[in-house]
Protein backbone atom coordinates (compact mmCIF):
# COMPACT_ATOMS: atom_id res chain seq x y z
CA UNK A 1 0.00 0.00 0.00
CA UNK A 2 2.84 2.38 0.90
CA UNK A 3 4.68 1.62 -2.33
CA UNK A 4 1.46 2.11 -4.27
CA UNK A 5 0.87 5.48 -2.58
CA UNK A 6 4.40 6.66 -3.34
CA UNK A 7 4.04 5.54 -6.95
CA UNK A 8 0.72 7.40 -7.26
CA UNK A 9 2.31 10.53 -5.79
CA UNK A 10 5.27 10.38 -8.19
CA UNK A 11 2.94 9.94 -11.16
CA UNK A 12 0.91 12.90 -9.95
CA UNK A 13 4.02 15.07 -9.63
CA UNK A 14 5.11 14.06 -13.11
CA UNK A 15 1.68 14.78 -14.62
CA UNK A 16 1.15 18.14 -12.94
CA UNK A 17 4.33 19.60 -14.50
CA UNK A 18 3.26 18.76 -18.12
CA UNK A 19 6.85 17.55 -18.61
CA UNK A 20 6.85 17.80 -22.40
CA UNK A 21 6.25 21.56 -22.16
CA UNK A 22 9.42 21.90 -20.07
CA UNK A 23 11.29 20.01 -22.79
CA UNK A 24 9.96 22.37 -25.47
CA UNK A 25 10.93 25.37 -23.34
CA UNK A 26 14.42 23.98 -22.87
CA UNK A 27 14.80 23.52 -26.62
CA UNK A 28 13.76 27.12 -27.32
CA UNK A 29 16.22 28.30 -24.67
CA UNK A 30 18.98 26.56 -26.62
CA UNK A 31 17.68 28.18 -29.83
CA UNK A 32 18.23 31.56 -28.19
CA UNK A 33 21.77 30.57 -27.19
CA UNK A 34 22.51 29.29 -30.71
CA UNK A 35 21.24 32.43 -32.43
CA UNK A 36 23.32 34.50 -30.05
CA UNK A 37 26.61 32.65 -30.10
CA UNK A 38 26.41 30.06 -32.87
CA UNK A 39 27.12 26.35 -32.49
CA UNK A 40 29.90 27.09 -30.02
CA UNK A 41 27.37 28.45 -27.54
CA UNK A 42 25.66 25.06 -27.42
CA UNK A 43 28.85 23.54 -26.05
CA UNK A 44 28.86 25.88 -23.08
CA UNK A 45 27.57 24.77 -19.73
CA UNK A 46 25.76 28.08 -19.31
CA UNK A 47 23.40 27.34 -22.21
CA UNK A 48 22.39 23.96 -20.80
CA UNK A 49 22.05 25.30 -17.27
CA UNK A 50 19.78 28.00 -18.71
CA UNK A 51 17.69 25.35 -20.45
CA UNK A 52 17.26 23.41 -17.20
CA UNK A 53 16.33 26.60 -15.33
CA UNK A 54 13.67 27.48 -17.90
CA UNK A 55 12.29 23.94 -17.73
CA UNK A 56 12.00 24.22 -13.95
CA UNK A 57 10.26 27.60 -14.18
CA UNK A 58 7.77 26.24 -16.72
CA UNK A 59 7.08 23.22 -14.49
CA UNK A 60 6.54 25.59 -11.54
CA UNK A 61 4.05 27.57 -13.60
CA UNK A 62 1.98 24.51 -14.41
CA UNK A 63 1.95 23.33 -10.80
CA UNK A 64 0.61 26.60 -9.38
CA UNK A 65 -1.78 26.88 -12.32
CA UNK A 66 -3.34 23.54 -11.39
CA UNK A 67 -3.45 24.53 -7.72
CA UNK A 68 -5.52 27.59 -8.61
CA UNK A 69 -7.62 25.77 -11.22
CA UNK A 70 -8.90 22.92 -9.05
CA UNK A 71 -12.51 24.12 -9.07
CA UNK A 72 -12.44 24.93 -12.80
CA UNK A 73 -10.91 21.54 -13.60
CA UNK A 74 -13.69 19.74 -11.75
CA UNK A 75 -15.97 20.79 -14.63
CA UNK A 76 -13.75 20.27 -17.66
CA UNK A 77 -10.58 18.37 -16.71
CA UNK A 78 -11.35 15.95 -13.88
CA UNK A 79 -8.43 13.74 -14.93
CA UNK A 80 -5.83 16.22 -13.65
CA UNK A 81 -3.84 15.01 -10.60
CA UNK A 82 -5.16 17.47 -8.02
CA UNK A 83 -8.79 16.95 -8.98
CA UNK A 84 -8.44 13.17 -9.31
CA UNK A 85 -6.80 12.92 -5.88
CA UNK A 86 -3.41 11.67 -7.06
CA UNK A 87 -1.84 14.76 -5.52
CA UNK A 88 -2.85 16.97 -2.61
CA UNK A 89 -2.71 20.76 -2.44
CA UNK A 90 -0.01 20.55 0.23
CA UNK A 91 2.12 18.24 -1.91
CA UNK A 92 1.68 20.47 -4.95
CA UNK A 93 2.60 23.56 -2.90
CA UNK A 94 5.76 21.90 -1.58
CA UNK A 95 6.68 20.71 -5.06
CA UNK A 96 6.24 24.22 -6.48
CA UNK A 97 8.54 25.61 -3.79
CA UNK A 98 11.16 22.97 -4.61
CA UNK A 99 11.00 23.79 -8.33
CA UNK A 100 11.29 27.55 -7.68
CA UNK A 101 14.18 27.03 -5.26
CA UNK A 102 16.06 24.84 -7.72
CA UNK A 103 15.57 27.40 -10.51
CA UNK A 104 16.84 30.25 -8.34
CA UNK A 105 19.72 28.16 -7.01
CA UNK A 106 20.89 27.23 -10.50
CA UNK A 107 20.51 30.86 -11.62
CA UNK A 108 23.17 31.81 -9.05
CA UNK A 109 25.64 29.88 -11.20
CA UNK A 110 24.94 32.26 -14.10
CA UNK A 111 25.04 35.49 -12.10
CA UNK A 112 22.77 37.99 -10.40
CA UNK A 113 21.15 39.16 -13.63
CA UNK A 114 19.91 35.63 -14.21
CA UNK A 115 18.69 35.41 -10.62
CA UNK A 116 16.73 38.65 -11.08
CA UNK A 117 15.20 37.42 -14.35
CA UNK A 118 14.24 34.06 -12.88
CA UNK A 119 12.71 35.71 -9.79
CA UNK A 120 10.76 38.11 -12.01
CA UNK A 121 9.52 35.27 -14.20
CA UNK A 122 8.42 33.20 -11.20
CA UNK A 123 6.56 36.21 -9.82
CA UNK A 124 4.90 36.90 -13.17
CA UNK A 125 3.84 33.26 -13.55
CA UNK A 126 2.34 33.37 -10.06
CA UNK A 127 0.55 36.65 -10.80
CA UNK A 128 -0.87 35.13 -13.97
CA UNK A 129 -2.31 32.09 -12.18
CA UNK A 130 -3.77 33.97 -9.22
CA UNK A 131 -4.89 37.22 -10.89
CA UNK A 132 -4.73 37.36 -14.69
CA UNK A 133 -5.82 33.88 -15.78
CA UNK A 134 -9.52 34.67 -15.74
CA UNK A 135 -9.30 37.95 -17.68
CA UNK A 136 -10.00 39.00 -21.24
CA UNK A 137 -6.71 39.02 -23.20
CA UNK A 138 -4.57 40.27 -20.28
CA UNK A 139 -3.81 36.75 -19.15
CA UNK A 140 -3.14 35.64 -22.72
CA UNK A 141 -0.73 38.54 -23.24
CA UNK A 142 1.00 37.72 -19.94
CA UNK A 143 1.53 34.14 -21.10
CA UNK A 144 2.90 35.45 -24.40
CA UNK A 145 5.42 37.60 -22.51
CA UNK A 146 6.53 34.63 -20.40
CA UNK A 147 7.03 32.54 -23.53
CA UNK A 148 8.90 35.34 -25.32
CA UNK A 149 11.37 35.57 -22.42
CA UNK A 150 12.57 32.00 -23.07
CA UNK A 151 14.86 32.65 -26.09
CA UNK A 152 16.02 35.94 -24.54
CA UNK A 153 17.18 34.08 -21.43
CA UNK A 154 19.00 31.56 -23.61
CA UNK A 155 20.63 34.34 -25.60
CA UNK A 156 22.13 35.84 -22.45
CA UNK A 157 23.94 32.53 -21.91
CA UNK A 158 25.11 32.56 -25.53
CA UNK A 159 26.71 35.99 -25.43
CA UNK A 160 23.94 38.55 -25.83
CA UNK A 161 20.62 39.29 -27.45
CA UNK A 162 20.87 39.70 -31.24
CA UNK A 163 18.25 40.98 -33.72
CA UNK A 164 17.52 37.36 -34.70
CA UNK A 165 16.75 36.51 -31.08
CA UNK A 166 14.37 39.48 -30.85
CA UNK A 167 12.61 38.17 -33.97
CA UNK A 168 12.21 34.75 -32.36
CA UNK A 169 10.89 36.32 -29.15
CA UNK A 170 8.37 38.37 -31.12
CA UNK A 171 7.18 35.38 -33.12
CA UNK A 172 6.86 33.24 -30.01
CA UNK A 173 4.84 36.00 -28.37
CA UNK A 174 2.39 36.25 -31.26
CA UNK A 175 2.10 32.50 -31.73
CA UNK A 176 1.51 31.87 -28.04
CA UNK A 177 -1.04 34.65 -27.59
CA UNK A 178 -3.01 33.33 -30.57
CA UNK A 179 -2.72 29.79 -29.19
CA UNK A 180 -3.90 30.92 -25.74
CA UNK A 181 -6.91 32.70 -27.24
CA UNK A 182 -7.87 29.57 -29.17
CA UNK A 183 -7.53 27.46 -26.02
CA UNK A 184 -10.20 29.59 -24.34
CA UNK A 185 -12.69 28.28 -26.90
CA UNK A 186 -12.00 24.69 -25.82
CA UNK A 187 -12.28 25.61 -22.12
CA UNK A 188 -15.23 27.99 -22.33
CA UNK A 189 -17.84 25.69 -20.76
CA UNK A 190 -15.73 24.93 -17.69
CA UNK A 191 -14.58 28.55 -17.40
CA UNK A 192 -18.15 29.83 -17.60
CA UNK A 193 -19.33 27.31 -15.02
CA UNK A 194 -16.53 28.44 -12.70
CA UNK A 195 -17.44 32.10 -13.23
CA UNK A 196 -14.27 33.05 -15.10
CA UNK A 197 -14.20 35.79 -17.72
CA UNK A 198 -12.01 34.83 -20.69
CA UNK A 199 -11.97 35.79 -24.35
CA UNK A 200 -14.36 32.97 -25.22
CA UNK A 201 -16.77 33.53 -22.32
CA UNK A 202 -16.81 37.28 -23.02
CA UNK A 203 -16.90 37.37 -26.83
CA UNK A 204 -18.38 33.93 -27.40
CA UNK A 205 -16.66 31.09 -29.23
CA UNK A 206 -17.14 32.65 -32.72
CA UNK A 207 -15.77 35.98 -31.49
CA UNK A 208 -12.75 34.35 -29.85
CA UNK A 209 -12.04 32.41 -33.04
CA UNK A 210 -12.09 35.65 -35.08
CA UNK A 211 -9.59 37.19 -32.65
CA UNK A 212 -7.43 34.08 -32.96
CA UNK A 213 -7.55 34.26 -36.77
CA UNK A 214 -6.45 37.90 -36.77
CA UNK A 215 -3.56 37.14 -34.42
CA UNK A 216 -2.59 34.09 -36.48
CA UNK A 217 -2.53 36.17 -39.68
CA UNK A 218 -0.36 38.75 -37.90
CA UNK A 219 1.98 35.94 -36.88
CA UNK A 220 2.28 34.86 -40.54
CA UNK A 221 3.02 38.40 -41.70
CA UNK A 222 5.64 39.03 -39.02
CA UNK A 223 7.22 35.62 -39.70
CA UNK A 224 7.87 36.70 -43.29
CA UNK A 225 9.66 39.94 -42.34
CA UNK A 226 13.15 38.55 -41.51
CA UNK A 227 13.73 37.53 -45.12
CA UNK A 228 13.19 40.92 -46.85
CA UNK A 229 14.88 42.68 -43.92
CA UNK A 230 18.04 40.68 -44.50
CA UNK A 231 17.89 38.80 -41.20
CA UNK A 232 17.41 35.43 -42.88
CA UNK A 233 18.35 33.57 -46.04
CA UNK A 234 16.12 31.93 -48.64
CA UNK A 235 16.51 28.69 -46.64
CA UNK A 236 14.54 30.29 -43.80
CA UNK A 237 11.74 31.30 -46.18
CA UNK A 238 11.59 27.81 -47.69
CA UNK A 239 11.45 26.14 -44.28
CA UNK A 240 8.92 28.66 -43.00
CA UNK A 241 6.34 27.71 -45.63
CA UNK A 242 5.70 24.06 -44.65
CA UNK A 243 6.69 24.38 -40.99
CA UNK A 244 4.73 27.49 -39.96
CA UNK A 245 2.81 29.36 -42.65
CA UNK A 246 0.84 26.55 -44.28
CA UNK A 247 -0.21 24.88 -40.99
CA UNK A 248 -1.30 28.25 -39.58
CA UNK A 249 -3.27 29.15 -42.70
CA UNK A 250 -4.82 25.68 -42.72
CA UNK A 251 -6.06 26.16 -39.14
CA UNK A 252 -7.43 29.61 -40.02
CA UNK A 253 -9.38 28.21 -42.99
CA UNK A 254 -10.47 25.16 -41.02
CA UNK A 255 -12.06 27.38 -38.38
CA UNK A 256 -13.72 29.51 -41.05
CA UNK A 257 -15.57 26.42 -42.20
CA UNK A 258 -16.48 25.03 -38.79
CA UNK A 259 -16.31 26.01 -35.13
CA UNK A 260 -17.36 22.62 -33.76
CA UNK A 261 -15.63 21.14 -30.71
CA UNK A 262 -13.97 18.55 -32.95
CA UNK A 263 -12.55 21.23 -35.25
CA UNK A 264 -11.24 23.26 -32.32
CA UNK A 265 -9.60 20.16 -30.84
CA UNK A 266 -7.93 19.36 -34.18
CA UNK A 267 -6.77 22.97 -34.55
CA UNK A 268 -5.21 22.98 -31.08
CA UNK A 269 -3.47 19.69 -31.82
CA UNK A 270 -1.96 21.12 -35.02
CA UNK A 271 -0.76 24.22 -33.19
CA UNK A 272 0.80 22.09 -30.48
CA UNK A 273 2.80 20.16 -33.07
CA UNK A 274 3.87 23.49 -34.56
CA UNK A 275 5.94 24.20 -31.45
CA UNK A 276 8.20 21.46 -32.84
CA UNK A 277 8.03 22.26 -36.57
CA UNK A 278 8.63 25.98 -35.93
CA UNK A 279 12.09 25.13 -34.64
CA UNK A 280 13.51 24.49 -38.13
CA UNK A 281 12.97 27.95 -39.68
CA UNK A 282 14.03 29.65 -36.44
CA UNK A 283 17.31 27.74 -36.44
CA UNK A 284 17.91 29.03 -39.99
CA UNK A 285 17.85 32.65 -38.89
CA UNK A 286 21.33 34.12 -39.09
CA UNK A 287 23.25 33.90 -35.84
CA UNK A 288 25.33 36.85 -37.01
CA UNK A 289 22.47 39.25 -37.66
Amino acid sequence: MVASGVRQQLIGLFEVTRFTNSLYAGMYTLVGAYLSGGVGALWSGAAWVSAVIVGLVVAFGFVINDMVDVEVDRFAKPHRPLVAGRLSQAEARSFALVLASLALGLALVLGWLSVALVATTLALATFYSFVLKGTVLLGNVCMGVLIALIPLFGALAGGGITPAVWVVAGLMFLFDVSHEVLKTTADHEGDRAAGLTTVATYAGVPGAIRIFQLLALLFCLVALLPWPLGLASWAYALALLPCALLPTLFVIVLLLRSTSDETITLSLKIMRYMWITNLLPLLLLSSRS
